[in-house]
């Protein structure tokens, strides 16, 4: 049933096709694809992810479970953060996975919409970067902790009225400590600390490291940090981001409240 071409709206099962329209086709590759779906006949936007059996189709099924039990356990602060799963379900070996559409605009997005650099200003950073630390609070503090494992500026998507939201969990997993390798391997190079590739243990502060990435790609456009580029930046904002991307685990910020102290004392 699968592949589509980049021209061509996949057939809905029957049982979708009567509720939904697809709308336009986001994103396509040969395992997978992303809609933008209508709810008839109110309009309502939803997204639909599709996948082949493969590992695609895994971190759908995933992403479902995790949301369903951040949506149990947040409090509405936490969880509108969050897309809602609607529905999840196999038809002919393709696995159909809808959720809440979030209006708005990934960071990359934002980043890439700008022509000067820092790419988006500091202060708008800086509150992005809180924002997004305060989520990964109560990711951390469920019980175990879920550790995001893929934080990037492409999975956090900033809302008409400027709030954060991560909008992709699928390689997400709650951490267990008596995993031999911790959680690993998978994950964007560009934005995973050392340990996710290198088959050593991850925890919280493997989404640090991530997250701390992700601040210097929104104030300077790249990812690749550079002692060159870290010296055009504010001292307060050079000395965070330094810090939560050390190459070792044991040298960055070991939890969100000591991110959260260092970021609210910034002052610009």
């Amino acid at each position: 049933m699968i592949p589509f071409s980049d021209h061509e709206l996949p057939p809905l099962p029957k049982e979708l096709a009567s509720v939904y329209e697809i709308v336009s086709c986001l994103k396509y590759t040969d395992k997978s694809g992303t809609y933008l779906l209508h709810e008839k006949p109110s309009g309502s936007a939803y997204l639909l992810k599709t996948a082949v059996p493969s590992v695609y189709a895994n971190m759908l099924s995933n992403e479902k479970n995790l949301l369903e039990e951040i949506h149990q356990t947040a409090e509405t602060a936490y969880s509108s953060s969050f897309p809602t799963p609607v529905y999840l379900a196999v038809h002919s070996d393709v696995t159909y996975y809808i959720r809440s559409y979030i209006p708005g605009r990934t960071l990359e997005e934002l980043c890439e919409i700008s022509y000067k650099k820092p790419a988006i200003d500091p202060s708008t950073a800086l509150g992005y970067v809180i924002s997004l630390t305060h989520l990964l609070h109560f990711m951390h503090h469920m019980s175990p902790p879920l550790i995001h494992r893929d934080i990037k500026p492409q999975n956090v998507v900033v809302d008409t009225k400027g709030g954060c939201h991560f909008i992709d969990l699928g390689i997400s997993q709650f951490y267990q400590t008596e995993s031999p390798g911790g959680i690993n391997i998978m994950g964007t190079q560009l934005t995973a600390p050392p340990e996710q590739f290198w088959c050593y243990r991850t925890d919280v502060r493997s989404d640090l490291y991530s997250l701390g990435i992700l601040f210097y790609y929104c104030l300077t456009g790249e990812y690749k940090v550079t002692e060159e580029i870290l010296n055009e930046l504010p001292v307060p904002l050079k000395a965070v981001i330094k810090k939560a991307t050390r190459f070792y685990p044991r040298e960055r910020y070991q939890n969100t409240d000591e991110l959260l102290e260092a970021l609210t004392n910034i002052q610009l």
